[in-house]
C-alpha cells in the first residue's frame, strides 16, 4: 500500500515542522515497515535518510529537514524486498535525484529484462528510478514515461533533483492530497495533517515545482494511459 508525503517552499518559507510531523505520522497508516525522506537543504544540497521501522518512532529525525526547500517522504508497506535490508526502502536513486513510490509494480521483473536494467535491490519501485535514468527527453518527460511504462496499476510518485532544483509529483489513481500554506505546499497520501478538507491532487496529472528567484513555479503535464504491454522500443540505446 505505502504512502508518500512532501513539501515545497514558497519565497523564504521553511516547513512547519509540527505540520510536517503530523502529515508523516498520518502517512504511517499506509506503511509501517520502513520510512525515509530526501530533501534539498538550505545550501542547495540533496540529502537522504531512510531506515526500517515505523516513522512515528522516528519523528524526531525530521529535524534534519528543518531548512528544506523541497522534500519527498515515504512510509513503506513492504511487498517486494525485506525492509530489514535498508537498500530496499525508499527513496530510491533516479539520475542524480531521489524518488518515492506508492503502488505495486507487478511486472517489474519483465520490465527489468525488456529494458536491460541493472537493479541493486529486491524492491519493485527501484525500477522507476532506473527507467528515469535510461529514457531520453526532459526530466518531466522521462518521469512521466517511466510511470507509463510500469503498467496500469494505480500509483503516486514524487521525486526531487538538484540541477535545476525541481520536485515532480505524478498521480495516477492512488490517493494524494495537497494544501497550500503561507510557507509552501504540502502533499500526502492521506489528508491527515493537511488541514480541513484538503483538495485531491489532480488525477492523471504530473506537476513540476521549481524556483525562479524567490517565486515557486508550477507546471502541469498530462499523464497518458499506460500501454497494455511492455515494449522495449520506448528506449533508444
Amino acid at each position: 500500500m505505502c504512502g508518500i508525503f512532501g513539501f515545497v517552499k514558497k519565497g523564504d518559507g521553511l516547513p512547519d515542522m509540527n505540520r510536517l510531523a503530523a502529515i508523516a505520522a498520518a502517512t504511517q497508516q499506509r506503511g509501517p515497515h520502513a520510512f525515509g525522506f530526501a530533501w534539498i537543504d538550505g545550501r542547495g544540497r540533496v540529502r537522504m535518510f531512510k531506515q526500517s521501522g515505523r516513522i512515528r518512532d522516528g519523528l524526531g529525525l525530521l529535524a534534519m529537514t528543518a531548512d528544506a526547500r523541497m522534500l519527498v517522504g515515504h512510509c513503506r508497506f513492504a511487498t517486494h524486498g525485506d525492509p530489514a535490508d535498508n537498500t530496499n526502502n525508499h527513496p530510491h536513486p533516479a539520475d542524480g535525484g531521489w524518488v518515492v513510490h506508492n503502488g505495486v509494480l507487478r511486472d517489474h521483473r519483465e520490465i527489468i529484462r525488456e529494458y536491460v536494467l541493472m537493479p541493486s535491490t529486491d524492491c519493485d519501485s527501484e525500477v522507476i528510478g532506473l527507467l528515469i535514468e535510461e529514457l531520453e527527453g526532459s526530466l518531466a518527460e522521462r518521469v512521466i514515461e517511466a510511470c507509463t511504462i510500469v503498467g496500469p496499476s494505480p500509483l503516486a510518485v514524487a521525486g526531487l533533483w538538484r540541477s535545476p532544483q525541481r520536485l515532480l509529483v505524478v498521480r495516477r489513481g492512488n490517493p494524494l492530497y495537497w494544501a497550500e500554506r503561507r510557507e509552501g505546499f504540502y502533499f500526502g497520501s492521506t489528508s491527515g495533517g493537511l488541514g480541513r478538507r484538503p483538495p485531491a491532487f489532480p488525477d492523471q496529472r504530473a506537476i513540476s515545482f521549481s524556483f525562479r528567484g524567490r517565486r515557486t513555479e508550477r507546471r502541469g503535464f498530462p499523464v497518458p494511459e499506460p500501454a497494455p504491454t511492455v515494449t522495449a522500443q520506448a528506449v533508444l540505446f
